[in-house]
């Protein structure tokens, strides 16, 4: 099964169309890559390179780092921005906090270790708030409590992008879901999709760009 939701062909073209940012964020992607860390995808990363040019946030937070690529590659697209990144994964915080490290960003993002609902929740008790733009890319079947918890440090108009909502094509359909082992997730999922299409204090288009995207307008 094809781990992307549109048509492979359609997806090479895309992908040939990719230009890294520069040789630091090339080689972090070769590492994920070749490691099979789920680092953002291509497509995606085009689509976020967009979103932020646009938007222009001077106060970034992620929720799931993995190896800090995504972190990076904010804080390299935005060289006046702050980063804010939640990672539960010890070995997976570990190397991100080394990437950052060697990358010499460590001044703009923070690399936070545990959960992320939790770890959101000590940033606000602590007065870090004024988010502008959320990236939610982390434990699928949590995505509902991530989002509920990021969205008391938001700013109004806050744009949040939550990523792989569509699950290699499971959240659309079971027949994805080949051995029937996802089933919480894929329930999860269409809840939050649900949720997060319907909200009246969200505006939100889902996308199926990389396995899904989803980018919702806090409306406050």
């Amino acid at each position: 099964m094809e781990r992307h939701i549109i048509n492979p062909v359609v997806t090479e073209y895309l992908n040939r169309c990719y230009r890294p940012l520069n040789g630091k964020l090339e080689a972090l992607r070769a590492i994920g890559e070749d490691g099979h860390v789920p680092i953002i995808l291509p497509e995606t990363e085009m689509l976020l390179k967009s979103l932020l040019l646009i938007k222009k946030p001077e106060r970034i937070l992620e929720i799931g780092t993995a190896i800090g690529y995504s972190a990076v590659f904010f804080a390299e697209l935005l060289p006046e921005a702050e980063i804010y990144t939640v990672e539960k994964d010890e070995y997976a915080f570990n190397a991100a906090r080394q990437n950052v490290e060697a990358a010499g960003l460590s001044d703009r993002i923070t690399v936070l270790p545990g959960d992320g609902q939790e770890q959101v929740e000590k940033l606000r008790d602590r007065g870090v708030k004024d988010f502008d733009f959320v990236f939610i890319d982390a434990a699928k079947s949590h995505y509902r409590r991530f989002l509920d918890a990021a969205l008391t440090v938001c700013r109004p108009e806050a744009l949040v992008v939550s990523d792989n909502i569509l699950q290699r094509g499971m959240t659309a359909s079971d027949e994805y879901d080949e051995k029937g082992k996802h089933k919480t997730n894929i329930r999860k999922m269409r809840e939050y999709v649900q949720f997060i299409t319907t909200c009246p204090y969200l505006s939100t288009s889902v996308l199926s760009t990389g396995d899904g995207t989803a980018v919702s307008i806090y409306r406050g």
